[in-house]
């Protein structure tokens, strides 16, 4: 089997470079990440694929040209840059990592969360300015005693749930398998009612076309009056244009994205704070997705 790895600095991780080898007889490690054209002259020549979320697989790409690829590995959470329906037509099986940054873009989420409601960036700005406290449009706040809604109750949004609950505050969610009930400290409601109940919302959804432009004017309009809502999914989830004119009415009271390419409508205001796509990316999750991703699709490729 031939491999092709789109991402060079894997071959500096030991335990992924040496268990490559137990599936491949042939690994090459790309220079630098392929475009559209490369990517696709790729799925001819390799059998295994291992690429990252920068990477689109398109169904024109797997018709235009002969594909020799079964199996793509991909270093991510999500599978939305990859069309995954015209891969299985192709034959094609795809691997991800769902587990290894959990932790990583929980605690990014939490921290969004406490910037936007101790007004972090707008204080930095008074005090760049010489201004003081007194410039802040109100009281930062305690999460403590809050209530906390998670739009997505899967691996990420349970891992938030836990460590908000630890902080004291009330934790209500949405599921896709449950609108009613609890699951210890959490309970499970409609969409409409998670965002009317809660101060703060966490959103930790997939991008699919069940999701995408899932936060728009209509869902905006049940939200709490003054609440904070943070991203950590992808940017389509939210409707930025829709989350101007909250912002602007002052039903949102801040919001929080990590995600590339924010309006800088947005980014340039003070209560709302973007960061470049980074939640997942750690110290510490970068070796686990790596070992996570090669786990797999040597579990996989074994039987």
């Amino acid at each position: 089997m031939r491999a092709a790895v789109a991402i060079e600095s894997l071959k500096d991780n030991p335990y992924f470079a040496e268990r490559v080898k137990e599936i491949a007889d042939e690994v090459t490690y790309l220079p630098a990440r392929p475009d559209h054209d490369e990517l696709r002259d790729l799925l001819g020549q390799y059998d295994l694929l291992v690429i990252g979320a920068r990477e689109r697989i398109t169904a024109g790409m797997l018709r235009d040209a002969p594909v020799r690829t079964r199996i793509v590995g991909t270093l991510s959470v999500g599978t939305d840059h990859l069309d995954l329906p015209a891969l299985k037509e192709a034959g094609i099986y795809v691997e991800r990592c769902p587990t290894a940054n959990v932790r990583s873009v929980a605690e990014h989420a939490l921290a969004l969360l406490f910037a936007l409601s101790k007004e972090l960036k707008w204080g930095d700005r008074l005090v760049a300015d010489g201004k003081s406290r007194s410039g802040l449009p109100s009281l930062p706040f305690e999460l403590s005693g809050r209530t906390l809604g998670l739009i997505g109750y899967g691996n990420i949004g349970s891992t938030l749930g836990t460590l908000a609950a630890a902080l004291g505050m009330r934790v209500v969610a949405t599921s896709r398998t449950r609108q009613d009930g609890g699951d210890g400290e959490v309970a499970f409601g409609t969409l409409e009612h998670i965002l009317s109940e809660s101060h703060l919302v966490s959103i930790s959804v997939p991008l699919t076309q069940e999701t995408r432009g899932l936060v728009n004017s209509t869902t905006l309009a049940s939200l709490r009056a003054g609440a904070i809502l943070v991203n950590t999914s992808r940017a389509e989830v939210v409707d930025e244009q829709a989350v101007r004119a909250a912002l602007d009415s002052g039903r949102l009271a801040g919001y929080g994205g990590d995600y590339d390419h924010a309006d800088p409508d947005l980014t340039e205001r003070p209560n709302v704070l973007i960061t470049p796509h980074v939640a997942g990316i750690t110290v510490e999750s970068n070796d686990r997705l790596d070992n996570e991703l090669i786990d797999r699709l040597v579990a996989h490729l074994k039987g």
